[in-house]
């Protein structure tokens, strides 16, 4: 009975499933990783620089500075 159960079963192969297995895991891995920073990149930085980009395109320093000036934020500053 038990060499009928035996045959019937058949084994795991087991040569290079180490290799597989990591090989399997590092393609998972890049693509994962390179989701991520696409996802980071569209995401968060593009945002973030074009905001900048708007703001320094109509900023004006001397405005900021009299402001502050003006405020009495700027005590080297003398009239």
């Amino acid at each position: 009975m038990s060499s009928e159960v035996a045959s019937r079963i058949q084994k795991p192969v087991l040569r290079g499933l180490h290799n597989a297995t990591i090989k399997r895991n590092l393609i998972v891995s890049s693509v994962l990783c390179t989701i991520a920073v696409v996802a980071m990149k569209v995401l968060h930085n593009d945002p973030k620089v074009q905001d900048y980009a708007e703001f320094y395109k109509t900023y004006d320093a001397n405005k900021a500075f009299q402001r502050m000036k003006d405020a009495g934020l700027l005590q080297s500053v003398k009239d």
